[in-house]
């Protein structure tokens, strides 16, 4: 029986290797490498406060649940913890809902970080400019209350007339051809009346000169 010669015996070694190699690829399991992602609060925070990104913090403040915004701030910097200072200043002064969104950031801030806005001079002119501002606000605080009472009193009074006034009337419909009618009407019979009487004296003139 021949044996087989080295190349073949070469040649069956490397097909070896490869269905190992092709086995071992089968069964090992992919190793998978997943990159890292902002997908919490406060790391998108930090990223929207380092690169001064203000559509990326009103992204933030629009988180409206209180445990997730304590959470947050409690986790910056006290350098950090200043500049979110100073975007709600800005964000405060404006109206309508970035205002909304930015009151209880506002609140929590001060609350929670007050030790360490304190402790920094810079945040001495942002805390002054903001008592500024909410004195200003408060300020206008009554006249607006009083002229919402005014006018929770004055529109139910204005629906009732509006009530009232749209009540259905009755629609009177003069015909101009029936008016000209009726006038000609009552002059035609005038118009006879008087002729009876004119009749009525002529004849007795009549008679008396016969008598006569």
């Amino acid at each position: 029986m021949d044996e087989p010669t080295m190349e073949e015996k070469l040649s069956s070694l490397g097909m070896l290797n490869d269905e190992r190699l092709d086995s071992r690829a089968i069964t090992e399991p992919a190793v998978t490498v997943e990159l890292p992602r902002a997908d919490s609060l406060h790391i998108l925070l930090r990223q929207a406060l380092h690169a001064e990104d203000h559509a990326l913090l009103l992204e933030c403040l629009y988180t409206r649940d209180e445990k997730v915004i304590a959470k947050s701030i409690a986790l910056l910097n006290p350098a950090n913890v200043v500049k979110l200072l100073k975007c709600l200043l800005l964000m405060a002064e404006s109206r309508g809902a970035v205002l909304v969104c930015a009151l209880p950031w506002i609140r929590i801030l001060l609350c929670q970080q007050a030790s360490s806005i304190m402790s920094q001079e810079s945040s001495i002119r942002i805390l002054n400019s903001l008592y500024q501002l909410i004195v200003s606000r408060i300020s206008t605080f009554g006249s607006a209350l009083q002229l919402s009472s005014s006018l929770d009193h004055l529109f139910p009074r204005i629906a009732d007339e509006a009530d009232d006034g749209g009540a259905d009337q009755p629609i009177i419909y003069e015909n101009s051809d029936s008016e000209e009618s009726e006038d000609s009407k009552v002059t035609d019979e005038g118009s006879e009346g008087l002729s009876d009487v004119t009749d009525a004296h002529d004849s007795g003139l009549s008679d008396e000169d016969g008598r006569h």
